[in-house]
């Protein structure tokens, strides 16, 4: 019997959590990556099954809304389905991630399925299609409204780590969402604000190109708006020297104090 709805216990390694002892935005993601390759694995399509026959699932857009901030060693309740697949070529899944009831995070992910040699988008096989069943479950989730603020831009360059590359060889998608919290937290620091204080609200990112080892990349991060009178949204710019890799946009305050600071450090 093929499932439409899946359901597993997972947990967020110690390595996820800062000196605040909450969970990093990236690592919830990997979170709800691991939610959606055990869903394929369940499915029968593990890994191996997708090298085998040469095609890929790769992330195109994605959001992610913050509720809670877990302690770790919490067990985590990740619900995930396929509401929408187009064309067999554009899947759009989506993950809760719940503890005791009480929801920790939403996300809505657009996945492209690609051809594994050239990752250019490649129509899925029926079989693919009939692994991951349409399902109506709750409507997805968007980056909320917010109120414009342009501010200033600051930049960060770096170089992309050998062994930072996933199993395609390339930047794995949570870890562009690193990178924005790092030219944030950067900006923290010269404006005097302790940079472990920094909390997600929400963030979305539109991926354009792959990340490969020892590539220079660019960050550029603007003020664009604030949100709840209590939080800054950032827009950050990724590239590389071949051109665009993404564009991100991060909802982000402080923790247990106003976030007035935050805001006003891209004056």
């Amino acid at each position: 019997m093929i499932e439409s709805v899946w359901e597993f216990p997972l947990t967020l390694p110690r390595n996820a959590f800062t000196a605040r002892e909450v969970p990093r935005a990236g690592d919830i993601w990997r979170l709800c990556q691991d939610a959606a390759t055990l869903a394929s694995i369940r499915s029968g399509w593990p890994p191996a099954r997708f090298r085998v026959e040469r095609v890929f699932f790769v992330v195109y857009r994605g959001v992610v809304l913050h509720e809670a901030e877990p302690p770790y060693g919490e067990i985590l309740d990740a619900t995930t389905w396929v509401s929408r697949l187009r064309r067999r070529t554009l899947s759009t899944r989506e993950i809760r991630i719940r503890t005791g009831g009480e929801r920790v995070a939403a996300a809505t992910q657009e996945w492209v399925h690609v051809d594994g040699e050239t990752f250019k988008p490649k129509q899925g096989s029926e079989a693919t299609a009939a692994a991951f069943p349409v399902v109506d479950v709750e409507p997805s989730v968007k980056l909320p409204n917010f109120d414009r603020l342009p501010g200033a831009e600051t930049v960060f360059r770096f170089q992309m780590w050998q062994t930072w590359a996933d199993p395609l060889a390339h930047a794995n998608h949570p870890a562009y969402i690193d990178w924005c919290d790092e030219a944030t937290s950067r900006r923290m620091v010269e404006a005097g604000i302790e940079p472990t204080l920094l909390r997600p609200v929400a963030e979305q990112v539109t991926f354009r190109d792959s990340v490969l080892p020892g590539e220079e990349v660019t960050v550029r991060t603007e003020r664009v708006g604030v949100f709840g009178g209590n939080a800054v949204v950032l827009k950050h710019h990724l590239e590389t020297d071949r051109g665009p890799a993404a564009e991100a946009t991060s909802i982000r305050s402080l923790a247990a104090e106003s976030s007035e600071s935050l805001i006003a450090a891209w004056e």
